[in-house]
């Protein structure tokens, strides 16, 4: 897992995406992965909201027998929103927004970051003549051979 580049992935997008106030990764445990707490977090309240976060969905599917959700969003009109993605294998990204930004806006940004963070935390990459390649990058003119190659 790269801490380094998690982290910078989640600066970036902190301080790119209007309405976030924080962004932090954590284990299911609650226990909070990224050493420092990227944004308007309390350390504390990050480790209380990711445990709720963590044990709610996971209490309420299994008293109802429901298939877990993938992402799940608590919108209160005052404070916002927070929401929790799934991010790698019992790791997942919690994001605190202001209300300014709407839902389905706020998963869309959080959908262009989440593929690099999972490459990220499953340590999915490789060397080639010293360049570093992750498995989420497209390569257009690795297509472009394969059309010459096949005469396509």
């Amino acid at each position: 897992m790269d801490i380094e580049k998690i982290t910078h992935t989640l600066k970036k997008f902190k301080d790119d995406t209007s309405g976030i106030q924080g962004v932090v990764i954590v284990q299911e445990n609650a226990m909070i992965i990224t050493e420092t707490l990227i944004g308007n977090w309390d350390y504390d309240v990050a480790k209380i909201i990711a445990g709720v976060m963590d044990y709610l969905p996971k209490r309420i599917c299994n008293k109802l027998e429901w298939d877990p959700a993938p992402n799940i969003c608590v919108r209160s009109s005052k404070y916002g929103y927070i929401m929790s993605v799934p991010c790698g294998s019992h790791k997942f990204l919690l994001v605190k927004a202001s209300s300014s930004i709407s839902q389905g806006l706020l998963e869309s940004e959080i959908a262009e970051i989440i593929d690099d963070i999972k490459t990220y935390i499953n340590g999915k990459s490789s060397s080639n003549n010293g360049e570093t390649i992750t498995d989420n990058e497209d390569n257009e003119d690795d297509d472009d051979d394969d059309q010459e190659l096949f005469g396509r």
